[in-house]
């Protein structure tokens, strides 16, 4: 997988967060322009006879111009991806609270036409200045777990472990390919747990999220931090987007806590929809869309007109390997599959010194990419099925082999695993509600979740996810909604009401309680 990075004066997909994400241009005489980046293909200065304008030009080829004398731009403090040098014209891109990708010398080297190697060598010098104040921040905030936190994510690891073993049991995935985002689901979960109003139904959330019955303060201040860890990443070594969303029913009162909770703890943007709109659905997928870099293009969610609300958490991951597989080495290898069925798939190669470990059933190969992430590649021993290995690997204490005698005249030993690693890209869709029963939710899909909205319950827990490896790296997303209709789950009962006979009719508020009019009608003829 090649890394994509944006052209000299490309800044489309520089933000993942958020779905609102602005330029904006300040002019002296008071005017102002929020310039929405997702869909923006290159900014860049133009001449138009004697007066200078900044061109912001679209992947649909269209463009606008704003005047430049004078202007001031910025960037939303939120934004804290940029893939490339963002370098049309001289000024100091803000990244970060404090942190800026300073790329100035770099467009003045380019204007005089400078040694290529020159600029190359600025471009660097921008970018660890930058990745250094990232690490800066990182470290000045609170945002290291501490004891209780780090046993609580813990034992969430080994729930979603148990999920997945599940999951992978059910006749959807019976000889089939999984891909599940424990991170993903969590923090969707954790938003719905701000919702709700049964001490039941809370505590089968949090035990999913590691603690049964934990603090709601503590809670969302453990998903604050980890969103901060997830966001406040050096952009030229990991690229994670993480976006977190609620979709409102217009017209319903939400919970005034829930909303406030979801936007100081979880970024989540709200939007006021209507579910009864086809262009809802649009809205939701373009979202979706954008969110995870076109790896998923839909969120899935069906038309449901009665649906109040819907809270969403989207998920994408980009990163190269520390140590790339050869593509030279790359060829086509015998794989049976779980089905008994020999193909031929596409394998790389690699040698690795450590990063080795056994269990009783199985063999385990880490791959490192930047920024302390890495990929465990897992192999069960013949005759064991993955769904057992998963079901019983504790992944936060694997041991791994780095000697096998420390005595004074003993010989230590170095393991190096010759992995053998086919390349994928395969995509899933999971509805989540059985599993999830399995695992012990059952107050979550049949009391109400007032806290959200009056008589608001959980229709449906779904996720969508992607993941591809190649020789240069991975890159994967996921998609969890939690769709919450207006009422308990119900069968369709229809009524036929023909009005030929005498009848009534109210004009009511139902917010103020007024009766506006009331009208008995006999004959609806009479004027």
């Amino acid at each position: 997988m090649k890394q994509h990075l944006l052209s000299t004066l490309g800044i489309i997909a520089a933000c993942t967060i958020s779905a609102t994400q602005y330029m904006h241009i300040n002019l002296p005489d008071g005017k102002e322009y929020d310039v929405k980046v997702e869909k923006t293909d290159h900014v860049t200065h133009v001449k138009e006879g004697e007066e200078v304008f900044i061109k912001v030009s679209r992947t649909d080829n269209s463009y606008s111009l704003y005047p430049s004398t004078g202007a001031e731009v910025t960037f939303d403090e939120e934004i804290s991806r940029m893939d490339g040098d963002v370098v049309s014209w001289n000024i100091k891109t803000r990244m970060l609270d404090g942190c800026e990708y300073d790329t100035t010398k770099v467009h003045y080297l380019r204007e005089i036409r400078a040694d290529e190697r020159d600029i190359e060598r600025e471009l660097y010098l921008a970018q660890e200045v930058y990745g250094n104040c990232i690490n800066q921040k990182r470290r000045a905030l609170s945002t290291t777990l501490d004891k209780n936190e780090i046993k609580t994510q813990q034992s969430a690891n080994k729930y979603a472990a148990g999920l997945c073993a599940k999951i992978s049991k059910d006749n959807k995935h019976k000889d089939k390919n999984l891909i599940f985002s424990p991170t993903s689901l969590q923090f969707a979960l954790a938003m719905l747990a701000n919702g709700a109003d049964d001490d039941e139904a809370y505590a089968e959330i949090t035990q999913a999220l590691g603690k049964k019955d934990m603090p709601l303060d503590m809670l969302n201040n453990l998903y604050k931090k980890r969103l901060t860890n997830l966001t406040m990443l050096n952009p030229n070594e990991v690229k994670i987007g993480i976006a977190n969303a609620v979709f409102l029913q217009n017209g319903i009162n939400f919970g005034k806590n829930f909303l406030q909770n979801l936007d100081e703890y979880y970024k989540a943007t709200a939007n006021n929809v209507d579910f009864s709109q086809d262009s809802t659905y649009s809205l939701i997928d373009n979202r979706t869309k954008e969110s995870t870099n076109g790896m998923i293009p839909s969120s899935g969610i069906e038309y449901n007109p009665i649906l109040k609300s819907v809270l969403a958490n989207a998920l994408s991951f980009q990163s190269e390997w520390d140590k790339k597989f050869d593509p030279s080495l790359t060829d086509s290898c015998k794989f049976v599959t779980s089905t008994g069925e020999e193909k031929k798939v596409e394998t790389m190669h690699q040698t690795y010194r450590s990063n080795y470990a056994e269990g009783p059933n199985y063999q385990l190969v880490k791959l490192n990419f930047q920024d302390r992430f890495y990929m465990n590649v897992i192999l069960p021993q013949k005759g064991v099925s993955p769904e057992s290995v998963l079901a019983e690997i504790d992944f936060d204490n694997i041991t791994f082999k780095y000697g096998c005698d420390t005595s004074k005249n003993g010989i230590d030993t170095i393991y190096c695993p010759s992995l053998s690693l086919p390349k994928f890209n395969t995509n899933d869709n999971i509805p989540l509600n059985e599993a999830l029963k399995e695992m012990g939710f059952e107050k979550t899909f049949t009391k109400s979740f007032n806290n959200i909205a009056e008589a608001t319950v959980v229709g449906g827990i779904t996720q969508l996810a992607h993941l591809e490896i190649d020789e240069d790296g991975a890159k994967g997303a996921a998609v969890s909604t939690i769709v919450l209709p207006g009422s308990a789950p119900f069968e369709y009962k229809y009524i036929d009401v023909t009005v030929n006979r005498p009848f009534i009719v109210t004009i009511n508020n139902s917010e103020t309680h007024e009766i506006l009019f009331i009208g008995l009608i006999n004959d609806p003829t009479l004027n």
